[in-house]
């Protein structure tokens, strides 16, 4: 059974190839990612904050540097505003510029509306015209750097200055800040990215484990068990993986245990669902008998230890040929075997295929060779018989038997006992539906136990190369117990 199911796993294994499976994304790539992209939003928020506050800290600073300043040349200005000495302005402000490299311009309004512009200015329209309402300096709500005051000589206002400071400082604080802030960030999230990839790693393995294990499992092989390690949640995922393992593993057992007492169908669907459906029915089959000739004496002149053995040897042999053929091992009877065809599994050709299957047990019986006390070779009579019989429940509540009863059983039985031994028996009726490649020898009328009126009856024998080499290669497979026992599952249907 594990033999089987390990040879169904490779099969399965060598038809999917790694393109016909699906893309995966690992968990570790998602959870790599995933964090790299929460880095990168908490640092460009963070770097966000920063630069507002270094702005802010920076125009604050510029703001008690440029009224220093606007003082300044507001107090220099007075005199020669006074004196309307455009020269002399126009001195002192060229002075200004060059002492303050920050500012890029200044601007100079007089009360009677005149103007004066010195270096680059850009004027903002309207704003540079209106006059400070007191002699405070105050920065224009403009988007250059604009600071202005009112000039006042002995409380009377003879104009007003502005001064526009350069924001070439603040490019330059700004843009080594994004250097320093991008070269941690990606320090940081390459960092945090191995570490994440190597965390998750150890967290997915377990995880890949298990899908794999459960693959395994998926297709029949309970052997899995894996490692448990840690006290967490994975850990008690594979612990709990196990369990079920092992629970499907033995009931696995039991089912193969109960296949070889019971009828396979009853078994599967007892452990595949817990309740037996079964519909008593008539269905056509083919019967087959084997029994030992002259049993009663060999079994009375052996011990019987040796009886046992020689009959499970024999038994072996015919389970694995009926088994190739599609048939049922119903029961054994004694020193007999009762297998059906066309039941439980469903065959076409059953009346072939059992007739098959006879000629190979008489074949296998030969190879067995074994001999009774007097030196005679062991043999068995094989009986065959096609008709309708009653396939259900049979017994009482407490006990009950799924198996096949009726006239096409019982004649099955009586053909057996009609020959002698190393033949296959069975009426001309039933020959007529094997088909090709057989030829039948008749052993004339014989009245059957049952039957009303006599059966031309005879033996069968292959007549065909075709049908002579299936036969050999099934007796082959037979004696070949390296191979499990339901072989046919491996070489396919025939």
């Amino acid at each position: 059974m594990q033999a089987t199911q390990r040879k169904h796993l490779q099969d399965v294994e060598e038809q999917v190839s790694p393109e016909e499976l699906a893309p995966r994304f690992p968990i570790r790539w998602r959870w790599t990612m995933l964090v790299g992209f929460a880095v990168a939003v908490s640092i460009i928020v963070l770097f966000l904050i920063i630069l507002d506050m270094e702005r802010d800290a920076w125009l604050s600073s510029q703001a008690s540097q440029a009224e220093v300043q606007v003082d300044r040349l507001s107090d220099e200005l007075k005199i020669p505003m006074l004196a309307g000495s455009k020269a002399e302005i126009d001195l002192t402000v060229q002075s200004f510029l060059k002492k303050v490299p920050s500012v890029m311009g200044v601007h100079i309004q007089y009360v009677n509306g005149d103007e004066q512009h010195f270096g680059n200015i850009e004027a903002d329209d309207a704003l540079l015209h209106e006059l400070p309402e007191n002699s405070h300096v105050k920065r224009l709500p403009a988007e250059r750097m604009w600071y202005v005051k009112k000039v006042v000589y002995a409380g009377t206002t003879i104009g007003s200055i502005g001064v526009r400071f350069s924001e070439q400082a603040w490019k330059k604080l700004a843009g080594e800040l994004v250097s320093r802030i991008f070269i941690a960030a990606m320090i940081v999230i390459i960092l945090s990215g191995v570490m994440v990839y190597w965390i998750a790693g150890r967290m997915s393995q377990p995880l890949e484990m298990l899908a794999n294990a459960a693959r395994h499992v998926a297709y029949g092989d309970y052997s899995m068990r894996l490692p448990v390690q840690g006290n967490d949640e994975i850990s008690d995922a594979i612990s709990q993986f196990n369990t079920m393992v092992g629970e499907l593993a033995h009931k696995e057992e039991l089912r193969d245990v109960f296949g070889r007492y019971l009828n396979p169908k009853l078994v599967s669907e007892v452990f595949d669902t817990g309740k037996v459906k079964v519909d008593n029915k008539r269905q056509e089959v083919t019967v087959l008998f084997a029994d030992m000739v002259q049993f009663t004496s060999f079994s009375e002149s052996t011990e019987t230890e040796e009886v046992v053995e020689v009959l499970n040897k024999h038994f072996e042999v015919f389970h694995r040929v009926i088994d190739y053929y599609g048939g049922h091992v119903d029961k054994y009877i004694g020193d007999a075997v009762m297998a059906v065809f066309n039941h439980p599994n469903d065959d076409p050709d059953h009346a072939r295929h059992a007739a098959k299957a006879g000629l190979a047990m008489t074949i296998a019986c030969s190879k067995l060779g074994v001999l009774r006390s007097n030196g005679e070779a062991i043999s068995f009579r094989v009986g065959l018989n096609r008709g309708e019989a009653i396939v259900g429940n049979i017994g009482a509540a407490e006990r009950q038997e799924y198996t096949v009863i009726g006239d096409t059983v019982n004649v099955a039985s009586r053909m057996g006992g009609l020959g002698e031994g190393g033949e296959v028996i069975m009426s001309e009726a039933t020959f007529a539906q094997l088909g090709d490649g057989f030829v039948f020898e008749s052993i004339g009328t014989r009245e059957i136990k049952g039957v009303s009126q006599p059966m031309q009856c005879g033996s069968v024998k292959p007549a065909s190369e075709e049908a002579r080499r299936n036969i050999a290669h099934a007796v082959a497979l037979a004696f070949d117990l390296t191979l499990p026992s339901d072989v046919r599952h491996i070489i396919g249907d025939i």
